[in-house]
C-alpha cells in the first residue's frame, strides 16, 4: 500500500467488530512506527498494549468512574478552552457525527450513551497506551508521542484495521496504570483503540473534514 492510500483511506472508527487483533500484527505495526520522527532521537515513547480481558476490565472501570460522576484526571493535561475557529471545528465535528449516526439534538439519552462509548473504546478489542517518563519535558515528549501516534494509524491501516485517538483512555489514569501495572512515574499521554472497523455502523463509515490547502498553508514571500 502507497503512503498516500494509508493517508487518505485513515479515518476514525467509533465502532469496531469484537475480533481481537492478532498480536503479530500489533508487533508488525509497532515494528515500522519505531522509526517515526522524534527530537534528538530521544524516542520517548513506551508502549503498553491491552487486549482480551484487559481491554474489557479497562472498560468497565472507566464506565464506572465515569457513571459515578467522577470528572478526568489526566496525566497530561487537556485543553478547555479554543480560538474562535477551533472552537467551530470542534462543535462541527461533533454536529455531522450526530447528525450520521441519527442522533438528535435533544436526545438526551443516545448522547450520552455515546459518551459512555468512549469509555468502552467504541467496542476495540485493543488499545495501544503511549506513554513517557513522568521527568521528561512535556511539550516535547509530547510531539515525539504524536509522531509515533500518527505512524501507528497509518501502519493500522496497512494492516486491514481501523484506529482512534481517544482521549477518554486517559481520563482516568490511575486505572489504567492499575489494571496494565504501568509504574507511578509515568504519565499516559494516549490511548489509540484499534481494531477491526465496523462494516455498516454509521459511526464506523463516518469520516470528519479537512479545510482546503489554500486556507492553511501560504508560500512565505521573499524579502525584497
Amino acid at each position: 500500500m502507497k503512503l498516500k492510500d494509508a493517508v487518505l483511506s485513515r479515518r476514525s472508527i467509533r465502532a469496531f467488530l469484537p475480533d481481537p487483533v492478532p498480536r503479530e500484527k500489533i508487533i508488525k505495526i509497532v515494528e515500522i512506527s519505531r522509526w517515526a520522527p522524534s527530537w534528538g532521537n530521544i524516542q520517548p515513547w513506551e508502549i503498553v498494549v491491552a487486549d482480551g480481558e484487559k481491554t474489557k476490565l479497562l472498560a468497565k472501570a472507566f464506565v464506572d468512574e465515569s457513571k459515578k460522576g467522577i470528572s478526568p484526571q489526566p496525566d497530561i493535561n487537556m485543553p478547555v478552552e479554543y480560538p474562535v475557529i477551533h472552537k467551530e471545528r470542534y462543535v462541527s465535528l461533533g454536529r455531522s457525527l450526530f447528525t450520521d449516526m441519527g442522533i438528535a439534538r435533544e436526545d438526551k439519552e443516545a448522547r450520552s450513551e455515546h459518551y459512555l462509548n468512549m469509555y468502552r473504546f467504541f467496542g476495540a478489542p485493543g488499545v495501544i497506551y503511549l506513554t513517557i517518563d513522568g521527568g521528561l519535558n512535556e511539550p516535547y515528549a509530547c510531539l515525539d508521542i504524536g509522531s509515533i501516534g500518527t505512524t501507528i494509524c497509518y501502519a493500522a491501516v496497512q494492516e486491514g484495521l481501523g484506529t482512534i485517538y481517544l482521549a477518554a483512555s486517559m481520563h482516568y489514569p490511575y486505572i489504567a496504570k492499575r489494571i496494565l501495572q504501568i509504574p507511578e512515574s509515568k504519565k499516559i499521554v494516549i490511548g489509540i483503540a484499534i481494531g477491526t472497523p465496523h462494516p455498516e455502523a454509521p459511526a464506523s463509515l463516518f469520516r470528519s473534514q479537512r479545510e482546503p490547502v489554500e486556507k492553511i498553508m501560504c508560500f512565505a514571500d521573499k524579502t525584497p
